[in-house]
Parts: structure tokens; sequence; C-alpha cells
């Protein structure tokens, strides 16, 4: 790609969507290729501006009153209650949740069955994090998103620890130690994804390396916030934006140098406007 500046601008390797969203949209675009118009359950994803590419293809999230032909599972899941709202009013319930988040709802299932309650690390009302506890039902023991709130919770016999699979090792670590107090059995499940993980690593490789540097997600985007967060801790001149029309509002004067990430669920396509914008 042609540069028009002299500034520098480095790429942190893994950037774009996580091969979970990634399968996501690609399930979406191939059933809107074929029947013309798919539904989805919530959004997709929580990146706003890929949303607005999708719903231009045909791809829309399905209100109350929505009927067709095809419904999807977004990559967050869905509960057992709106799978079996839907089913009412579509012939077809395609599942495109992530792989991850159904590993960590059949270990919930497991646990539950050998007499576990169910610590979920994770962020209250994500998507994600409210499947989890639908799966988890009456053995739920509690939402963590913070050691405080562990201090309340009740001894239990028997916990078990399952994970968002966005958060950041730091912050379930943290949790996990005041849950080891709270119970005489505690058996924990590292269910972080090692894109996230990986990508908060090399994310903040970069980052010591530059003048400034740019997050890029959607402004739902609990994963990008997260990156954000940790980023900022590496490089005090990180800037998050949600499009490239958010680099407008920087000031590059003092920034020879540009470090650029994502969220996972932030599209490869929008990176490359932002790379663009930021050459000028």
């Amino acid at each position: 790609m042609p540069r028009t500046s002299k500034r520098k601008i480095i790429i942190v390797k893994n950037i774009g969507f996580c091969s979970g969203v990634e399968r996501a949209v690609k399930i979406a675009e191939e059933n809107s290729t074929k029947y013309g118009k798919v539904f989805t359950i919530d959004s997709l994803l929580h990146n706003e501006t890929e949303i607005q590419r999708l719903k231009e293809k045909g791809v829309e999230v399905a209100t109350e009153n929505s009927v067709g032909n095809t419904i999807i599972i977004p990559a967050h899941g869905s509960t057992e209650e709106e799978v079996k709202k839907f089913k009412k009013s579509f012939k077809n319930i395609i599942d495109a949740t992530c792989p991850l988040v159904l590993r960590s709802a059949e270990l919930i299932k497991m646990m539950k069955k050998e007499g576990y309650k169910i610590a979920i690390v994770g962020d209250k009302g994500h998507r994600e994090t409210m499947v989890l506890q639908d799966t988890a039902g009456e053995n739920l023991l509690g939402v963590f998103s913070k050691e405080e709130d562990v201090k309340n919770i009740k001894f239990s016999n028997k916990i078990a620890v399952i994970a968002q699979t966005t958060v950041t090792e730091e912050m379930l670590f943290k949790i996990n130690n005041e849950l080891l107090k709270k119970g005489h059995e505690v058996r924990f499940f590292n269910t972080i994804c090692n894109e996230t993980i990986k990508r908060q690593t090399e994310s903040i490789e970069v980052a010591i390396k530059v003048d400034c540097m740019l997050v890029v997600g959607g402004k739902t985007s609990a994963n990008s916030k997260r990156l954000f967060e940790v980023v900022k801790k590496a490089n005090k001149n990180t800037y998050f934006i949600d499009n490239e029309y958010g680099v407008d509002n920087i000031d590059f004067s003092s920034c020879n140098s540009v470090g650029i990430t994502s969220g996972t669920s932030t599209p490869i396509w929008l990176i490359g406007k932002i790379i663009k914008s930021v050459e000028k």
C-alpha cells in the first residue's frame, strides 16, 4: 500500500475478526445469498459498522414481529427461551455460536450434573454471559466482574469457575483467587479464547514501540473496550475509534510512529480504511 506520509505505521500481526466471528459472518453472508433475506437473534457481532454492511446484504436483527425462512443464532449464542420463541416464526434456525462459547456451555452442563455451583467471570449484561447464566440455571452462584463482587456471597461446598471468552487473564485470576476462599472445592476452567490473549499480548508489544496507538472496535464491543484498557496501560497515548472518521479527532503532530490493533469483532476492510486515513 503506497504511503503519502513519512509516519511509520505498525499493524498488530493478528488483527480483524477472530475465527468465531469470521465463521458467524460467513454463515450470515452465505444464507443471505441463498435466501435473499435472513434474520439474526440480536446482533450477530458487536460492531455497528459491520452490522450496517450486513444489513445492506439482507442480514437483519429480528424483532418480536419478524417472520421468515431463516434466523441465525449470533456468535455469542442464545438462550433456550429465545430459540423456542423464534422456532414459531422461522422455518430454519442456524447456529453460528462461537465453538468456544459452546464449549463453555458444555462445561457448565457437566459441572451442574456433578453438583457444582457455577461462578461466571465476565461482564454483567453481556450476551455471552447471559447465555452462560441461562445454561447454569438454578446452579448459578453469580456473575463476577471484579474481586469485590465475591465478598458477600455465601460459602459453597463445590464451585466451578467459568470465564467469558474475552476477559483478561488478570481479571480471571484475581477473581478466581477470591472464589477459592468461598468453597470447600473449587474447580477452575480457563475458558478465555487464545486469540483474545494473543491479541492483547501482541498489542502491548506494539504499543511500547510507538508514539501513539489506535484501538479499533465497536462501541458495544466488550473485548475491544478491554483491549483498549490493556493497551492504554502500556502507552498513555492510546485512542479508541470505531471507524475511519475517528482519526480526524486525533492530533498526530507528535506521533512519528502509530500502532494499530483491533477488537475481535472489527472487520479487516474497516481497518484498511483507517490505515489510509492515518497515512494522509
